[in-house]
């Protein structure tokens, strides 16, 4: 255990050491007993946890979370994505091993947090926060490592790393419980919100929020409701006016925002890649644009009007992506888009489209959503890239209390935080008569495109076999003497089996286990 706190001490320090720390002397000369009487370590620790979340953005390169959904295509096909959606995966392919490592890593930082803390030489009030940042943290972790794999083995406490191995996975129902534990000891602890110079710590709002999300997906929806709500009725969070900047870099913190992984900053002091590997070759220079919208999500957005794209008088085959909900156009790069001072072709084998292979879209577009529209590639070719990521923001938040009101049978509640998400965009309201829980569904569909919550939306909805397992649509783009055609066409056909709710244990971590003793694998993986 001692190794492996130097190590981790050892990569925050190189990532966010301030001139002085590094003056103190070699990296290696601090011991474990030197870290823990040193404040200003013991902060760089606690930055180095918050560093090792893993969100959307530190996806970027590999495949989006997305492209195992009706959401997305990833355009390399090499990717596991791929696999994913065929069906052609087991526990030997090791699908999402590195969350299952990310997390327990977290979790691992958190426990030795939360011993060694009571001794540190802070504050009261700072050992207080760092606890509940601690709980926090490690719920977050553990949320991710449950909602893919399901029931996991508890590790509340320091271990060796041969200790841990031993560990066999908990009931569900305890799970759920030490997870909500840790959220409600992090919502007690934890501040309110913090001064400019602590942007991106987690609040008690947060885990709140947290909490209201994971409710949700466990189908309890009087308490999803109540948590939800407590963040609404806090009035510590505001819609952001304008969806088309909500993620620019200048929008970073803005008041819709209850919690994100800050990226440059004094906390994690790191960088991500997704303007990088998301943008057009054209841009980038070299084969990205990776993770491509399908004409599944592009169908969702309603026209102006309300109504969908083959309802509506507004709809034009010839110009498919005019009057289009203004959400459409912040988060996918469609055939001539105006994109960084240049007027998008998407037809195949253009300038920004390549004709095949990496760096073409397999589905006729490419991702808006997150991009910096001010971001040179060519200029910052180190691939840092900066703006944050959101985790949860109030968009969501309302979304969640409203499809928990619609279950617990108050539909107009639900309608009216729905239509403050459709007013915010510049969409009209949904009548009375004409809201059902598609409408709520649809919502989050376009509302929260590519931010990493669908395939759980789908898993709640138990919509797999036809919103992962279903034919997956793109748009083939030609030039004929009457005009430039949009034709929809099938890219594939995915396969989807129940066992496929949860992702197979991967089978370099049940090597790990002591002969005999083996951690038990999802039903039907073995």
């Amino acid at each position: 255990m001692r190794k492996i706190l130097f190590s981790i001490l050892a990569v925050s320090l190189l990532a966010s050491c301030s001139t002085d720390l590094l003056d103190r002397g070699p990296l290696d000369k601090y011991s474990e007993q030197n870290v823990w009487k040193d404040s200003t370590l013991i902060n760089l620790y606690v930055g180095n946890i918050y560093a090792g979340m893993l969100t959307t953005y530190d996806e970027a390169g590999n495949w989006l979370m997305a492209c195992i959904t009706d959401e997305g295509e990833s355009a390399r096909t090499f990717h596991q994505s791929h696999q994913v959606n065929t069906g052609q995966y087991g526990p030997s392919d090791n699908v999402y091993s590195e969350y299952w490592i990310g997390c327990y890593t977290q979790a691992r930082k958190c426990n030795t947090l939360l011993e060694r803390i009571p001794g540190a030489p802070v504050s009261e009030g700072l050992k207080q926060r760092m606890s509940g940042e601690a709980y926090f943290l490690r719920a977050q972790a553990y949320i991710q490592l449950y909602e893919r794999f399901g029931r996991f083995p508890i590790i509340d406490k320091v271990l060796s790393l041969e200790d841990e191995t031993t560990v066999q996975r908990a009931k569900d129902e305890d799970c759920v419980k030490f997870i909500l534990a840790d959220l409600d000891k992090a919502a007690q602890l934890l501040p309110p919100s913090y001064n400019s110079a602590n942007l991106g710590r987690a609040t008690s709002w947060a885990a709140i929020a947290l909490k209201s999300r994971f409710l949700l997906n466990r189908h309890r929806d009087a308490e999803a409701a109540e948590a939800a709500w407590a963040v609404i009725n806090s009035k510590k969070y505001e819609l952001f006016p304008n969806f088309l900047t909500l993620f620019n870099p200048e929008s970073d913190n803005n008041i819709e925002i209850i919690f994100d992984k800050q990226y440059a900053s004094g906390i994690s002091g790191q960088t991500h890649s997704l303007d990088t590997y998301e943008n057009s070759s054209f841009f980038t220079g070299f084969s990205s644009a990776i993770t491509c919208p399908t004409q599944n999500l592009v169908d969702a957005f309603e026209m102006k009007d309300g109504l969908s794209w083959d309802q509506s008088p507004l709809y034009d085959p010839a110009k498919p992506y005019e009057n289009r909900d203004p959400r459409f156009y912040a988060t996918v790069l469609h055939d001539g888009y105006q994109w960084m001072n240049e007027k998008v072709d998407m037809k195949k084998g253009s300038k920004f489209n390549r004709a095949s292979g990496s760096g073409s879209s397999p589905t006729g577009y490419f991702l808006r959503k997150f991009l910096n529209p001010k971001f040179d590639t060519k200029v910052n070719n180190n691939n840092g890239n900066f703006q944050n990521c959101p985790v949860i923001r109030l968009a969501e938040i309302y979304l969640i209390y409203a499809e928990a009101k619609w279950n617990l049978g108050d539909a107009e509640e639900a309608r009216k935080y729905v239509n403050k998400l459709r007013t915010r965009a510049g969409m009209p309201e949904i009548e009375a008569a004409g809201f059902t829980f598609a409408s709520l569904q649809h919502e989050r569909f376009v509302e929260l495109a590519f931010e990493g919550q669908r395939w759980f939306d789908i898993k709640r909805w138990n919509l797999g076999a036809e919103k992962i397992g279903g034919k997956i649509f793109g748009t083939d783009i030609q030039d004929t003497p009457g005009g430039r055609t949009y034709t929809r066409f099938e890219v594939e056909s995915r396969f989807f089996q129940p066992k496929m709710y949860f992702f197979p244990i991967p089978l370099s971590e049940i090597n790990k286990y002591p002969a005999g003793t083996p951690l038990a694998q999802n039903p039907d993986w073995n």
